[in-house]
């Protein structure tokens, strides 16, 4: 570490006082470093007072005089120096040690999520709060977990499924006979068969409830549902006319 020679002196005879101009004696010099006065003696630096004011001691041995040269002997070394800064160091260091250095990170925005890229700052892992974890990409929420651990997002609605689910829905279609046409094939429907009432919901969730009209030919005899008290009998005549009779029952 050199001298420090910043600025000009006054000393006065018999006197404790140096008075500087352009000096900052703040940083530039210590307590217990040696001021080389005007007058070539040692004196030890006991206070400073400011960046242009200190004391030593003992009192100035020499003449009065103003604006001259000076130096001060630093005797700190490279070792207090070394100290100095590794003690600013530590103390901006604070922050990281009592934080991320115990793995807790501030609950940060969409944008600049808790856990981030330095080159993808909008997308990390984000702790909300409120027991909630968030993944985050392109600054917007793509999964959200609840409390309850309940999920949501769009992460949630695009999740394939999984190959367990998919085998037994494959295995089930396989034992499953298809049904594309009406005949008399094996996977066909037949012609006459008579499914009766179909209830199914629709779109808005209303209950709706359709009949299969039935393909009857001459000699088929068959009933219809009308309430509980009543059915109608169908007869398809071999002369090609469908007969009616209804019946009421108790």
């Amino acid at each position: 570490m050199g001298w420090y020679r910043t600025g000009t002196a006054t000393v006065t005879n018999n006197s404790a006082t140096v008075t500087g101009v352009g000096t900052d004696w703040v940083e530039g010099a210590a307590l217990g470093e040696t001021f080389l006065g005007p007058d070539g003696q040692c004196y030890e630096i006991t206070q400073i007072l400011g960046a242009t004011s200190m004391r030593i001691s003992p009192n100035y041995k020499g003449s009065t005089a103003a604006a001259q040269a000076y130096a001060i002997m630093p005797t700190r070394g490279d070792l207090e120096e070394l100290t100095a800064e590794a003690a600013k160091l530590i103390a901006s260091y604070a922050a990281i040690r009592d934080g991320a250095g115990k793995g807790k990170f501030a609950a940060g925005t969409v944008a600049a999520p808790s856990l981030r890229g330095t080159a993808d700052e909008n997308t990390g892992l984000r702790f909300a709060g409120n027991d909630i974890l968030q993944l985050i990409t392109n600054g917007v929420v793509r999964l959200q977990i609840a409390a309850d651990g309940t999920p949501s997002g769009v992460f949630v609605e695009k999740l394939p499924v999984s190959t367990a689910t998919q085998t037994a829905i494959n295995n089930l279609a396989a034992a499953c006979v298809a049904i594309a046409n009406v005949g008399s094939a094996p996977n066909e429907l037949p012609s006459n068969q008579h499914l009766g009432e179909l209830a199914f919901l629709d779109a808005l969730g209303a209950t709706s409830v359709t009949r299969h009209t039935r393909d009857s030919k001459p000699g088929d005899v068959w009933h219809e549902w009308v309430s509980n008290t009543q059915l109608i009998k169908k007869f398809h005549g071999f002369d090609n006319v469908i007969r009616t009779i209804t019946e009421t029952y108790a």
